[in-house]
């Protein structure tokens, strides 16, 4: 997540706003992911330092593609009935 510094003491409302305005942004574009098979507890351990929370990068057609915290892993899954994950 960016880090906003600012070289003057006087703060504009108009900038805080607009970054407070992004980080609810970025709290709304996640989601929890629980692995099922074998091959997502394998990812969700090695690749994902077994940290639930993934970022929404898209979302169509009954899909999403997914990023994990720490962007090492990137997945597609069915948001009804995905076989490796499920989503809360």
């Amino acid at each position: 997540m960016p880090v906003l510094r600012l070289a003057h003491s006087d703060l504009d409302e108009t900038l805080v706003s607009i970054t407070l305005d992004l980080v609810e942004t970025h709290i709304m574009n996640t989601i929890k992911v629980k692995p099922i098979t074998r091959k997502a507890k394998n990812r969700f351990s090695n690749l994902m330092d077994e940290n639930e929370i993934c970022i929404i990068e898209q979302s169509r057609d009954g899909m999403m593609f997914l990023t994990s915290q720490n962007k090492r892993n990137h997945f597609w899954v069915s948001v009804d009935n995905d076989p490796h994950w499920v989503l809360h």
